[in-house]
C-alpha cells in the first residue's frame, strides 16, 4: 500500500511538470519495501533507476545465466535445468514443465526433454540446449555468455521481462567473465566457482543525475541532493532489529552476548552502551536523510495494529514539527496530511484575507507617488587609458595600422612568454610573430622578438615576471576626484605583488621612446597615478612602485611617488 501511494504521488508531481530525476526515495535498508517501491514505480510507468547496489550473484538474470551454465556442464542437474527452462531464455510454462517432469521415472529432466524432442512444443528447446552444450565445450566463459546474450537474443529476453535496469547486472557479469579470462585459465566451471566465491557487488553511480527516480538507502545517499525527497520506512525501531552479538566491556575486551536475562552488571552496561550508540547513529541518519531535500520533504511510514515504536524517525519529526503544521488534503486527495511550511499556513493566510476588509487601508507614503529628485548624480566611470592625448600616441612609422599591429604583438608576447620555459621563449616568440605578424617585414619581426627578449632577460624586470606576477590584470575601484566619487576601471599590463612591495608595469611602444621623465607624456603619468591610487586601498601597508616599460629601447622608467601624487592632484583639480 505504501509503495503504491509513493508511486501515485510521484506520478501526480510529474503531471504537474516535475521531472522524475528530481525525486529521491530513501529507505533505511534494502528489503521487501525497497523492492516494492521500485516495482510500484515501474508498474506506474515512472522511469526509475533501480537498486543503487546489488550483489551480482543475487540478481535474477545472473542467477539464470549461472543455472544455464550448470545445466550444460552437468546434464543431470534437474533443478538447474528446471530453473533455466522457466527463465526468460526459454520461457516454458508451468504446464509444459510439469509435462516434462511428471511420471518420468528414472530419467533426468534433460533425458525427458530429449525423449519429447519430436513434439513441436519442445523441439526448439531441445535443439537450443544441444547448441548451447556444444558452445560451452568450444567457447571461453566470456564467449559463451556473449553468445547467449547476443546472437541468441538472451539480453533482449531478459530486458523484456525484468526491465532496463537488468542491463547493469548483465554488463557487469560479462566484464567479470572477461576479467576472469585475463587472470586464470578460461574454464566455464572454474568461472562459476570463482564467481560464487567472490560474491561481486555492483554499485550504480547515483551521482549521475538521469531523468529517473532514484531509490536508495540513506547511507548511499550521503553527498547527494534532490528537489523532492521521500523518506519511506520511518517507523522502524531506533535500535535496529537486534542487539550486537559482541559487546565491548569497559576495559575494551569483547564478550559474546547471551540472553538479556543472563546479563551481569558489566554486560548489562555494555549492552546499554551499544544500544545508545545505535540510537545515536539512528538519529544521525535521520539528519542525513532530511538534509538531502532542496525543496520538498515527504515523511511517510506504515503502522500496524500496535502504535509506532518510541523514538522512531516519524515520531521524532512529528514531535518537532507538528505544532507548526496544518492538516491539509494530500496531493492525491487520498486522506489528510500534516504540512509544514516556512511561511504562514494556508489557513492563516485565508483568515488574513477574510478579515482584511474590516481593517483600515494602509496609508500610502508620500515618497511612493513623488517623482525622484534629479540632484543625485550617477557615479561616473573613469578609464585611465582614456586620459591619453594624441601627443602620446606612437608616430605612424610605416603607417598607423603597422604601429597598432606592432603594439598588439609586443603586448601579447610580454603577456604570454613568462609562462613558457626560458629555453623555449625565443622560439615561441618567433613562431608567434611569423603567424600573427605576417604583414610586417621579416626584419621588423626579428627586431620585435629581440626587443621583447631583452625586456624579459633584463635583471631589473625580474619582479614583474617572477612568482606571483600576473598579466593583463583588470582592476575596478572608487576614488574621490574633485569632490565627487568616480569609478576607476582599467587593466594593468603587468602586476607583481611581493612580500615587500607592489610593482605596476605599463608597457608602451613609443618610437622613439623618451629617455627622460620630463619627456614622458603626462597622460601616461596620470594613468599610473590612477592605478596606484586604486591599489593603495588594497595594499595600504605596502609601498607601491609604478614603472613605464618602453619596449623600443628597452627601458624601465620608474616614476616616483611624489610625481604620481602630483599627477593625481592635477587630475582631481581638473574635475
Amino acid at each position: 500500500m505504501l509503495a503504491r501511494r509513493i508511486a501515485a504521488h510521484v506520478k501526480l508531481w510529474m503531471a504537474r511538470g516535475q521531472k522524475a530525476g528530481d525525486v529521491l526515495v530513501l529507505v533505511r535498508q534494502r528489503g521487501p519495501l525497497f523492492e516494492a517501491i521500485i516495482r510500484a514505480l515501474k508498474n506506474a510507468e515512472i522511469p526509475v533507476a533501480g537498486a543503487d547496489r546489488l550483489v551480482l550473484t543475487e540478481h535474477i538474470a545472473v542467477m539464470d545465466l549461472m543455472a544455464l551454465a550448470d545445466s550444460v556442464l552437468l546434464p543431470d542437474d534437474d533443478l538447474a535445468l528446471a530453473s533455466v527452462l522457466k527463465s526468460p531464455l526459454f520461457a516454458l510454462s508451468e504446464e509444459q514443465l510439469f509435462e516434462l517432469a511428471w511420471e518420468r521415472g528414472t530419467l533426468s529432466l534433460r533425458a525427458s526433454l530429449r525423449s519429447k524432442a519430436h513434439e513441436p512444443a519442445f523441439a526448439e528447446t531441445e535443439s537450443a540446449l544441444d547448441e548451447l552444450s556444444d558452445a560451452a565445450r568450444k567457447l571461453s566463459p566470456f564467449g559463451f555468455f556473449a553468445h547467449v546474450l547476443g546472437p541468441l537474443r538472451g539480453r533482449a529476453k531478459f530486458l523484456a521481462r525484468l526491465g532496463p535496469e537488468a542491463n547493469d547486472a548483465l554488463d557487469e557479469f560479462l566484464n567479470l567473465a572477461l576479467d576472469y579470462e585475463t587472470r586464470r585459465t578460461p574454464s566455464l566451471q572454474g568461472f562459476l566457482a570463482w564467481l560464487r566465491a567472490a560474491k561481486s557487488e555492483v554499485k550504480r553511480d547515483m551521482e549521475m543525475v538521469r531523468d529517473e527516480v532514484r531509490v536508495m538507502t540513506v547511507h548511499g545517499a550521503k553527498g547527494l541532493e534532490a528537489n523532492t525527497v521521500i523518506l519511506a520506512d520511518t517507523t522502524t525501531p531506533p535500535g535496529g532489529p537486534r542487539d550486537p552479538r559482541l559487546l565491548a566491556l569497559a576495559n575494551g575486551e569483547l564478550v559474546w552476548a547471551t540472553a538479556r536475562s543472563e546479563d551481569i552488571g558489566a554486560m548489562a552496561d555494555a549492552r546499554n552502551k551499544a544500544q545508545q550508540e545505535a540510537r545515536d547513529e539512528y538519529r544521525r541518519l535521520l539528519y542525513v536523510a532530511m538534509t538531502r531535500a532542496k525543496e520538498r520533504l515527504l515523511i511517510c511510514g506504515t503502522q500496524g495494529q500496535n502504535k509506532i515504536p518510541d523514538g522512531c524517525w516519524y515520531q521524532l519529526v512529528e514531535d518537532a514539527l507538528k505544532p507548526d503544521c496544518v492538516s491539509e488534503p494530500a496531493d492525491d486527495r487520498d486522506g489528510e496530511v500534516w504540512r509544514y511550511r516556512k511561511g504562514p499556513p494556508q489557513e492563516q493566510e485565508k483568515q488574513k484575507t477574510n478579515t482584511s476588509g474590516s481593517t483600515k487601508p494602509t496609508s500610502v507614503p508620500a515618497w511612493l507617488t513623488a517623482n525622484a529628485t534629479s540632484d543625485i548624480s550617477a557615479v561616473r566611470t573613469v578609464t585611465p587609458s582614456s586620459t591619453e592625448d594624441d601627443t602620446a600616441r606612437p608616430p605612424a612609422s610605416g603607417g598607423r595600422g603597422a604601429a597598432l599591429l606592432r603594439g598588439a604583438l609586443v603586448h601579447r608576447l610580454l603577456q604570454s612568454l613568462p609562462d613558457i620555459p626560458t629555453e623555449r621563449r625565443r622560439k615561441a616568440a618567433e613562431d608567434y610573430l611569423a603567424r600573427a605578424g605576417d604583414k610586417l617585414a621579416a626584419e621588423e619581426r626579428a627586431k620585435i622578438a629581440e626587443q621583447v627578449m631583452l625586456v624579459l632577460e633584463d635583471a631589473r624586470f625580474y619582479e614583474l615576471y617572477g612568482p606571483g606576477s600576473r598579466a593583463e590584470v583588470p582592476i575596478v575601484g572608487r576614488l574621490i576626484l574633485g569632490g565627487q566619487e568616480v569609478r576607476v576601471s582599467g587593466q594593468i599590463d603587468r602586476l607583481a605583488v611581493t612580500q615587500t612591495a607592489v610593482l605596476i608595469g605599463d608597457f608602451k611602444t613609443n618610437r622613439p621612446a623618451p629617455r627622460r621623465i620630463e619627456d614622458v607624456p603626462q597622460s601616461y603619468v596620470r594613468q599610473l597615478a590612477l592605478y596606484r591610487a586604486v591599489l593603495a586601498k588594497l595594499y595600504p601597508e605596502r609601498p607601491l612602485r609604478a614603472a613605464l616599460i618602453f619596449t623600443e629601447v628597452p627601458d624601465l622608467m620608474e616614476l616616483s611617488g611624489e610625481l604620481l601624487d602630483a599627477a593625481l592632484a592635477r587630475v582631481t583639480s581638473a574635475r
